[in-house]
């Protein structure tokens, strides 16, 4: 691999992870907001919260991380959708575990467990989407 692929590679992961710190931010805002501003239940209150993770995680993804500009938003986002439904089923089913059998806080717990089904499950999944993108335009 010459070295100038190395470094696009290298700025393309840095950026991908700031937008995964957005996307995670995103996420726990919103959670805390419901739980404790509004009273729902952690359980209740991930379904929009995670949804809002998802939709700031792939436009940013496309946009930022990738330069990915072109018009394919059909293909990408039924592809990164299909590969996100199962995060969020994971997400969804790891969080009800932790929070219902351990008496851990929720946002710690939340941290552990989408970070579990990101690195697991995710990205070695989603990150496939805009790879043939960055290899056509080097």
């Amino acid at each position: 691999m010459r070295s100038s692929n190395l470094i696009q590679n290298a700025w393309v992961v840095a950026r991908s992870a700031s937008i995964g710190l957005l996307a995670t931010a995103t996420d726990l805002v919103v959670l805390a907001v419901l739980v404790s501003g509004l009273h729902l239940s952690p359980r209740v209150a991930s379904l929009p919260a995670l949804a809002l993770g998802i939709a700031v995680q792939f436009i940013g993804n496309k946009w930022f991380a990738f330069e990915d500009h072109s018009r394919d938003w059909m293909r990408q986002g039924v592809q990164f959708l299909g590969v996100e439904v199962l995060g969020f089923v994971a997400n969804i089913v790891l969080f009800d575990l932790a929070v219902t059998r351990t008496h851990l806080p929720y946002l710690p717990l939340r941290l552990l467990t989408t970070n579990l089904v990101y690195f697991g499950l995710c990205l070695p999944l989603w990150s496939r989407i805009f790879r043939a993108r960055t290899q056509e335009s080097s």
